[in-house]
């Protein structure tokens, strides 16, 4: 139910607490987490070829392409460099794309937040830009433009918001939808932006003008998931009604109705970057992949035991093997050979703790073929895509990760990974991993971006191969200002 909000800072807090394992006061808002490195010898790491590496027989390969995790972690841990709370659940994040020291969280309680993560004497801390305030129920999508310039949010009550991105002040005010809206998605190469809404039908605006762009009607139930194809020259809607839509977002029109793919709600749905295929998800356990251009379905994925809830194609350079993973709410994630849709391996690293929320490839050809997930373990998790190998597990909430976005960058040429999540528990956390492939010395000290050094000695918290345990050494580098440097962090 949507209620109204006080005004002013104690409505939204800014909490600090010992987060690291050292637990030492930085400032009175933040403290730092253990934030790890990722450390691999010369031949492991991951590189613009692609390096599939499946076929090398290694010690301890569990068979049958079931990867497991021997990781323990103990029940105080908390990874987080910096965090922010509603007053309820934080239902969804984002960063900006072109400067990733923005991150935009949108609550249960009626309110998206913009902040503004800054670094001080060492600590990171998030500081309230502007509440993004007027929405009458919950804000379950946010998400900026791919410049960057605009920020959306999606709600319950039905309508979509468009901010300015750089004052938080309100552009439009998009209604149409006579129900919630479910999922919201800006176009890749402009200010477009799609939602889906339970009142059966998609809705595209011109976000700038809050133009109605289409109305596409057609399904018979709620619009549970959509996605661009073909580079956004098509749509594709999947629904409650367990079909798949494909349209013509010029004219509006469906190309494709595919009735009754699967055999209950579709709930999860990604395109391939290349090729006229999509891949849905459903509450009845099995992943299934589409032709947009004929209409059909050409195979299942079986295997999952539970919902389908998140699919999505990785990021790999052109010549390395191109994977899709599943993720279900059976703890597990099958990863696919996404020519020969072959299972390459099934991880359970969640399996017997809790469900897949979401799952996202990071950007980028160099670290494309690893990905993260999100879970009702409390957890986020990397992976290597390649191998089915952990590499790393975020820890710190203390409940339900309903879901995160992700950012990588470099800091003096080394690799990072900025993480901020969103939980039942009230809080949107801050995680940084060091994608470092040259082993670091413990305590080297990296360049800060005001010039001074910090030096971050914080222990390992997950079992590592010997020849890898090290410490960490984190430099948090944050881009502000015009898109520069890398291409990864700045989308053309």
């Amino acid at each position: 139910m949507a209620r109204e909000l006080g005004q002013g800072d104690e409505d939204m807090e800014v909490v600090g607490w010992d987060g690291g394992a050292e637990g030492q006061e930085l400032d009175t808002d933040f403290q730092t987490g253990d934030c790890l490195e990722v450390e691999f010898e010369d031949d492991e790491a991951p590189d613009d070829d692609g390096g599939d590496d499946m076929g090398d027989e290694e010690v301890g390969v569990i068979p049958e392409n079931e990867i497991y995790s021997d990781e323990e972690a103990g029940p105080s841990a908390d990874d987080a460099l910096a965090k922010v709370v509603h007053e309820e659940s934080v239902l969804s994040v984002a960063i900006c794309p072109t400067d990733r020291s923005m991150v935009l969280t949108g609550g249960q309680d009626d309110v998206a937040v913009l902040w503004s993560i800054e670094e001080k004497d060492g600590a990171l801390k998030c500081n309230q830009r502007c509440r993004l305030q007027g929405h009458t129920d919950s804000v379950v999508e946010v998400a900026f433009s791919t410049d960057g310039a605009y920020a959306a949010t999606g709600s319950y009550d039905g309508t979509v918001r468009i901010w300015n991105s750089a004052d938080g002040s309100l552009v439009q005010h998009l209604e149409g939808p006579s129900k919630e809206i479910e999922w919201i998605l800006w176009h890749p190469k402009g200010h477009a932006i799609l939602a889906g809404s339970n009142d059966t039908m998609a809705w595209m605006w011109w976000a700038p003008s809050g133009k109605v762009m289409q109305i596409f009607a057609g399904h018979a139930a709620g619009v549970t998931c959509g996605c661009w194809g073909l580079g956004g020259k098509v749509v594709v809607t999947g629904s409650e009604d367990h079909g798949v839509i494909v349209w013509n977002p010029r004219a509006g029109t469906p190309q494709h109705h595919i009735r009754e793919v699967h055999e209950s709600p579709i709930i999860s749905i990604c395109s391939h970057p290349e090729s006229p295929i999509v891949v849905t998800g459903a509450e009845d356990a099995t992943a299934k992949v589409l032709q947009i251009e004929t209409g059909k379905v050409l195979e299942p994925l079986p295997g999952h035991i539970d919902s389908v809830e998140a699919v999505a194609f990785s990021n790999a350079p052109p010549k390395s093997t191109l994977l899709l993973a599943t993720g279900s709410m059976d703890g597990t994630v099958q990863v696919w050979d996404a020519k020969s849709m072959d299972l390459r391996c099934t991880i359970k690293d969640h399996f017997e703790k809790g469900g897949v929320v979401k799952l996202k490839w990071l950007p980028g050809s160099s670290f494309g073929n690893w990905f993260c997930t999100c879970s009702t373990d409390k957890t986020l998790r990397l992976f290597n895509g390649l191998s089915g190998e952990c590499l790393r597990t975020l820890q710190g909430h203390s409940e339900t990760i309903l879901g995160f976005d992700l950012s990588v960058g470099e800091v003096n040429g080394k690799p990072q990974l900025v993480v901020a999540s969103a939980s039942e528990d009230k809080s949107s956390r801050i995680f940084v991993v060091a994608l470092w492939t040259a082993g670091a010395e413990v305590g080297t000290s990296v360049m800060s971006p005001t010039g001074g050094y910090n030096s971050f000695g914080l222990p390992n918290a997950r079992k590592t191969p010997p020849s890898t345990e090290k410490l960490s050494t984190l430099g948090f580098h944050l881009h502000h200002g015009p898109c520069t440097g890398s291409s990864i962090l700045c989308p053309a």
